[in-house]
């Protein structure tokens, strides 16, 4: 696909860096062609060299993957192949374009007893943050460093409403620990605000979206973890990450982590006895549990009736 298209579908995610002045005077560059990725003349944006080395930069970070089709059997084994025989392609991508990406925060990311303070111990909680994801205020969304891919519920995706998102339907098997499968419908890049300003950092995340019960909203799993360089801790439900303006903070929210938790263990223990007190056919999957979407900020108040702003999935 030309790299103009690429650039121009994707300028509003905020995710190019922005380029160097182009060092050619301008009495010597040609004032008929203009680069919209450098917002001046010389060039056209389909030429633009350091255009193609931003969008090869982007993508070798796990972005605008959608661009690239090579999800097959013998891509997935050169990948395998690569840890054993040469540096990862983000490692050599990072030494080549050092003087072109954003400089990040480089400061030592730690943990601290005092911020594990506010929290109940012992615990085994998952951390389950709020984010927003495509200007939508989206809770429950699970930080998950098992899962290989990024998860976005189908239910949660019709009640984002929407508009005009490109919606790419590529199958694939997802599959669990136990070795079950489920099969996608699709993936669907989203952009997925992290942290709060001035340390704050605005991911294009791939989802692949799965149509089955889940009491979360989505599971934000290793590509993105790995694409924006966190780091996780679950004994203090943080996740922390470098941005241009120092670390940047994801907290985990202990109460929604239990409560999630508490709804898993009810809807599996009625749907138990209820196998058990009719013993006739099949039974459908309970129900899942509240989620609630808005486009505003912080969480919602208890008993808030819906608004066109907030909606709710009973």
């Amino acid at each position: 696909m030309p790299v103009a298209t690429i650039y121009t579908e994707n300028e509003h995610l905020g995710i190019f860096t922005i380029p160097p002045a182009i060092k050619t005077p301008v009495n010597r560059r040609d004032n008929t062609k203009y680069c919209r990725y450098h917002r001046d003349i010389g060039h056209i944006t389909e030429e633009c060299r350091v255009l193609k080395d931003e969008i090869e930069r982007l993508i070798q970070r796990g972005q605008l993957r959608n661009y690239v089709r090579n999800d097959t059997n013998r891509a997935r084994k050169n990948y395998a192949r690569q840890a054993r025989s040469k540096p990862f392609p983000h490692q050599i991508n990072l030494a080549e374009h050092k003087n072109k990406a954003p400089r990040l925060s480089n400061e030592p990311i730690i943990f601290t007893e005092e911020e594990a303070s506010g929290l109940w111990h012992p615990h085994k909680d998952a951390i389950v943050v709020a984010l927003r994801i495509a200007s939508r205020k989206a809770y429950k969304i699970l930080i998950d460093n098992g899962s290989s891919a990024n998860i976005l519920f189908r239910s949660t995706l019709n009640r984002m409403d929407l508009v005009g998102a490109k919606f790419d339907p590529i199958k694939s098997a997802l599959y669990g620990f136990t070795g079950d499968s489920i099969h996608s419908e699709g993936v669907l890049n989203l952009p997925v605000e992290l942290g709060t300003h001035p340390c704050q950092h605005i991911q294009s995340v791939e989802f692949v979206v799965v149509d089955c019960p889940s009491s979360y909203n989505a599971i934000i799993g290793r590509p993105t973890l790995n694409a924006i360089r966190a780091v996780t801790s679950t004994y203090h439900l943080l996740v922390k990450f470098p941005t241009v303006g120092g670390i940047g903070i994801l907290k985990g929210d202990q109460q929604a982590s239990r409560d999630i938790y508490e709804a898993a263990n009810r809807s599996s223990n009625a749907h138990r006895m209820n196998i058990i007190k009719t013993c006739k056919g099949p039974l459908e999957h309970p129900p899942p549990r509240t989620i609630a979407i808005d486009s505003g900020a912080g969480h919602p108040p208890p008993n808030k009736k819906s608004s066109s702003h907030e909606k709710f999935l009973q």
